[in-house]
């Protein structure tokens, strides 16, 4: 019984494939089932699947300020622990900071520095470690920030540098000529007497400066600016747009507010200098009125 049906189903598929030419006979044999087409395009959609996966993973790992970075800094301002701190830093933080310096650093191309490229970039990382606790979630991305306190840094040292390096004459430079070193008396009076006010008017500000301001961010502005009257003689370049950047630095506030609070400050100059004029000195007692 099993030979003649076998029999039967082969002579019925000569009698077809004999119907059909013959250079088209293998070709019938090899029609694809619809279950045979569901398992090729599945193969087919999962090997698509992975290569968008692989390509996925390979720009992200060019991205060397990532979504984790930002939450590793997060993580890092949020805890108390050191060997915490170090660890988050040494293995999601340095790596970003490190590349970001670098490509800032070369992108504006800062030539004015009297440290090599890599020993500026480190400076940078420092500056960058000492105001990783001003980054505040929520105020924009972690990458923008870093990168406008990286500009404004690498900007502020490379102006004070031009500035330095523009004063400086090489001997070289100029036609040989025998003079003598001559100091002025006048204008060495006038820079110590300019250091002696200074230093008054700070230990003026430093008495008063929690009565004439009341709100944090005020005092916090107001003690900026105090500090770079203290340091004074450091600063090289007195450029208000550099000093801006300084304050906005430290004390971590808009320029607006820092306009605020020196207008207010300066209200009271004119009160100051007239007794130091007067009186050689400056009370320390709160005698100036400051016009809210």
């Amino acid at each position: 019984m099993t030979t003649k049906r076998t029999k039967s189903k082969t002579s019925k598929i000569t009698k077809k494939q004999k119907k059909v030419k013959p250079q088209f006979r293998k070709k019938i044999k090899k029609v694809l089932t619809p279950k045979k087409t569901a398992k090729i395009l599945a193969a087919a959609e999962a090997e698509l699947a992975a290569s968008k996966e692989a390509e996925k993973k390979l720009k992200l790992s060019k991205m060397y300020f990532t979504q984790d970075t930002e939450d590793a800094i997060i993580e890092f301002n949020s805890t108390e622990d050191v060997d915490k701190r170090n660890e988050l830093y040494r293995t999601r933080i340095q790596r970003p900071f490190e590349k970001l310096a670098e490509n800032i650093f070369n992108t504006f191309k800062f030539t004015y520095f009297e440290v090599g490229p890599l020993d500026a970039q480190k400076e940078v990382v420092s500056f960058l470690v000492s105001n990783i606790h001003k980054f505040q979630p929520g105020k924009g991305k972690a990458f923008s920030y870093f990168s406008i306190v990286a500009k404004h840094y690498l900007i502020l040292q490379n102006n004070t540098n031009y500035v330095r390096f523009k004063r400086h004459v090489d001997i070289h430079d100029q036609p040989i000529e025998r003079k003598e070193l001559v100091v002025h008396p006048i204008t060495n009076s006038k820079r110590e007497e300019s250091r002696e006010f200074i230093k008054l008017m700070v230990k003026y500000w430093e008495n008063n400066v929690n009565t004439v301001f009341t709100k944090k961010r005020d005092l916090v502005i107001a003690n900026a600016v105090i500090e770079l009257f203290r340091k004074s003689d450091r600063i090289e370049n007195f450029n208000k747009k550099a000093l801006y950047l300084c304050i906005r630095e430290i004390a971590d506030c808009k320029t607006q507010h820092i306009t605020k609070v020196i207008n207010k400050m300066k209200n009271s100059q004119a009160s100051i200098t007239k007794d130091y004029i007067n009186n050689g000195t400056i009370s320390d007692k709160s005698l100036y009125t400051v016009n809210s």
